[in-house]
């Protein structure tokens, strides 16, 4: 009798272990993320920015990725500049406002939490946290005395976003996210010009809005 329960539990083990693989498969499967949308950063003005994110599910609910995302915007900006340097310190400066180009490149490691709004529902509730390296092309140009340079700053960054989105296919959600982004770089050089803004740190932290589409299958 024990000798047929055994078998009985070995069998059903067999015929059960091709489910367990293609559910641990489907877990298992690539997704890839694009989004799109708008940012407000502390230090430059309202721009648009692109992402694209890919990573594999660890389970039903979450999944981890790499998310690169590029930023960019124009503005006009009241700013202190050097009037008078001595090798490259600043002796004298003044408030003149400047035009700026301002262009975010961001990479990160995310984690993503996704859960269903009811069994029948085609909603679902999302939530991504991640952090990573933050690159900045700040174009800085002095219209007055036509005096213009572009300045490179880099440092640590982290973001997160929560929204909803909703199945549109067997692959395929669309959703609207309200995100926040936190970094601020520095320069690793402090020399300053004559004419040109003194700064040498640069807070792009700030609220924005993203819709966009993930694709489970596609991707790594």
């Amino acid at each position: 009798m024990k000798m047929n329960r055994s078998l009985l539990i070995l069998l059903i083990a067999f015929f059960m272990l091709p489910i367990v693989e293609e559910v641990q498969a489907q877990q298992s499967r690539p997704f890839a993320e694009f989004k799109f949308g708008t940012r407000n950063p502390e230090d430059t003005g309202t721009g648009n920015f692109f992402g694209v994110s890919t990573g594999r599910r660890l389970d039903d609910r979450l999944y981890w990725g790499i998310e690169f995302d590029y930023f960019k915007s124009s503005y006009l900006k009241e700013t202190t500049i050097a009037t008078d340097t001595t090798g490259g310190i600043t002796v004298n400066t003044r408030v003149l406002e400047l035009e700026f180009a301002t262009r975010i490149a961001s990479l990160q490691m995310q984690i993503y939490y996704e859960l269903k709004l009811g069994k029948q529902s085609p909603f679902y509730y999302r939530a991504s946290v991640g952090a990573g390296g933050e690159f900045i092309w700040n174009n800085e140009n002095n219209f007055v005395q036509d005096i213009e340079r572009t300045r490179f700053f880099s440092g640590f960054g982290w973001k997160a976003a929560t929204g909803i989105a909703l199945k549109v296919s067997r692959s395929g959600v669309i959703f609207w996210d309200i995100a926040y982004n936190n970094a601020t770089a520095r320069k690793n050089r402090e020399r300053n010009e004559e004419g040109l803004p003194i700064f040498q740190e640069i807070d792009v932290s700030g609220f924005g809005f993203q819709v966009g589409i993930n694709i489970i299958g596609l991707g790594f």
